[in-house]
């Protein structure tokens, strides 16, 4: 005996699904920041080790520019304050996502559980 899924059941499954995929994406991107903002410490650890009057370079697409350290420090220290914040708000999305997921398999739960009741 063949049973249908119900619609509202599909439905449920299908919001499941979609949120499964947002949360992927938004881990993707969470994880791509995360290794900015390590490349982005390093960078900064090595600048304090550099001597005042060395020359230091940065990278601007394929080519190294010479730049004033200072200014870099500042550059690369705004850099990071701005990944730290995003990451912030990526976590907090990524809290909401797996709130949102598990209510929906709670709800998806709690409906098939009452379809197989009234069987």
């Amino acid at each position: 005996m063949s049973r249908e899924i119900p619609p509202n059941v599909q439905q449920q499954l299908l919001r499941l699904q979609q949120l499964q995929q947002t949360l992927s994406a938004l881990l993707a991107e969470k994880q791509r920041l995360e290794a900015e903002l390590a490349e982005i410490n390093n960078a900064l650890e090595e600048l304090e080790k550099v001597d005042e009057s060395a020359v230091v370079y940065k990278a601007v697409g394929p080519i190294l520019v010479k730049a004033n350290k200072d200014k870099l420090t500042v550059e690369l220290k705004d850099k990071k304050e701005l990944t730290e914040t995003r990451l912030k708000i990526l976590e907090k999305q990524d809290a909401k996502m797996r709130t949102q997921i598990e209510s929906v398999q709670k709800d998806i739960q709690r409906i098939m559980s009452g379809q197989q009741a009234s069987s």
